[in-house]
């Protein structure tokens, strides 16, 4: 088992939920995604590539345009790269279950050293991404006694990206998927997408006959469906007439109670 991995398959089951089991992969990637995250609270997943996995940050009010307004990111466990794909429903009852949209992604470009700036505590980055881009900070908190989780803040930089206080919300500007175009609420009742014994599921597989099977006679089948007039008492043969009017009552099917067309 990937080491940088083990945390993040600990808190899964990969039986019941879409999510991809994931395997460390190339080391100099420099992706990056946000991904909107519906789950007990809606928050949004920042994800930085970095030695083949993507070292993930739980911002819980979303990034802001605003230079210097700081926001909250809980730094989780790091996921698999292919995860950061993933747009799709977690079960419920799952860790971080609920609807995951890719709401924005692109490359991150480290200012300085990334490893000695991650290990110290302050990232300093550029982002080229389809909503965000231009400088940030991520800036880790000190930890109060017998805290568990690591906060640090997502700040941004002030530069052309940034916007002033008072302007739009780029969150409620922008609330739908870079992947599909979609927001979480039409995500929301997907099946899930991913099985972790065979990767991604299609939804749309046609059931196959089995090999050597019959195919059914669409003209014996109408005999059956349709039984013999003369088995009914009373019934007698006659010929079928020349034409036969619509009901009244059929007018609303327009073309559809119509007879098949005589070249």
């Amino acid at each position: 088992m990937t080491v940088a991995l083990e945390t993040y398959r600990k808190k899964r089951d990969f039986a019941a939920t879409p999510e991809p089991k994931g395997r460390a992969a190339r080391k100099t990637g420099n992706s990056f995604v946000i991904q909107k995250h519906d789950a007990t609270r809606l928050h949004y997943d920042l994800r930085l590539e970095m030695d083949g996995v993507l070292k993930s940050w739980a911002v819980t009010k979303g990034p802001s345009l605003i230079p210097g307004e700081k926001r909250l990111a809980v730094h989780v466990e790091d996921h698999p790269l292919e995860y950061g794909d993933f747009e799709g429903t977690i079960p419920k009852g799952e860790y971080g279950g609920g609807t995951v949209i890719v709401w924005d992604r692109g490359t991150w470009t480290p200012i300085g050293d990334a490893h000695k700036g991650y290990a110290k505590g302050h990232l300093d980055f550029d982002l080229r991404g389809e909503k965000l881009g231009g400088h940030w900070h991520l800036v880790r908190m000190h930890g109060k006694p017998l805290e568990k989780r690591e906060n640090w803040l997502l700040i941004k930089g002030d530069d052309e990206f940034a916007r002033p206080k008072g302007s739009d919300d780029i969150l409620e500007e922008r609330p739908e998927s870079v992947k599909t175009g979609r927001d979480v609420s039409e995500v929301a009742g997907e099946a899930p997408g991913w099985s972790s014994k065979t990767g991604r599921i299609n939804t749309a597989t046609k059931v196959r006959a089995r090999p050597g099977a019959a195919t059914p006679d669409p003209a014996k089948a109408s005999q059956k469906a349709f039984p013999e007039a003369s088995k009914f008492k009373g019934a007698k043969k006659a010929s079928m007439p020349d034409f036969v009017a619509p009901n009244a009552g059929d007018a609303h099917l327009g073309g559809a109670c119509r007879g098949p067309m005589v070249a």
